[in-house]
């Protein structure tokens, strides 16, 4: 005996009306630690398609906010050694963080032809999101800790 899962007529209706409602070119925020794998999976493969970048765009709209960020904080006026220590601190993180994905992925969770290395270390995180946690907790650390002493001059 086979069971076919059927959707009502509002289960389709909602899911269309939640289709058209979203904008094409918004951003789509996803919380990839809290979803499961196959869903993970699924965003990723619809993000790159048959594409070997997804971030074109975002990369681009981030470094100008980068430039901006690090002209302001130029015209402002900030310690050097204090500029040189946060690059140095970030880009250490950001480079560990890459690193702990050094393992290879088996068939099931290795992208689709057209593979870049940025493909692959795409899928690489989604399938062990959790690997490079010593680097996150530094990274939230320095940030709460940062904002911690931000805050504590307005009061």
């Amino acid at each position: 005996m086979v069971f076919v899962e059927r959707s009502t007529r509002a289960q389709k209706h909602r899911r269309y009306h939640y289709r058209r409602s979203r904008c094409p070119y918004a951003p789509q925020v996803r919380f990839f630690l809290v979803l499961p794998y196959v869903r993970r999976r699924a965003a990723l493969d619809r993000a790159y398609g048959n594409r070997s970048t997804a971030t074109r765009r975002a990369d681009i709209v981030l470094l100008i906010v980068a430039v901006v960020l690090a002209a302001l904080l130029a015209y402002r006026g900030v310690e050097p050694t204090s500029f040189l220590g946060g690059l140095w601190i970030g880009g250490t993180l950001i480079q560990l963080y890459f690193h702990r994905f050094h393992e290879p992925l088996d068939d099931k969770q290795a992208p689709p032809p057209v593979v870049s290395p940025i493909k692959m270390m795409s899928y690489a995180i989604q399938a062990k999101p959790n690997r490079p946690w010593r680097e996150m907790l530094i990274f939230t650390i320095l940030v709460v800790w940062s904002l911690v002493l931000i805050i504590s001059r307005f009061v």
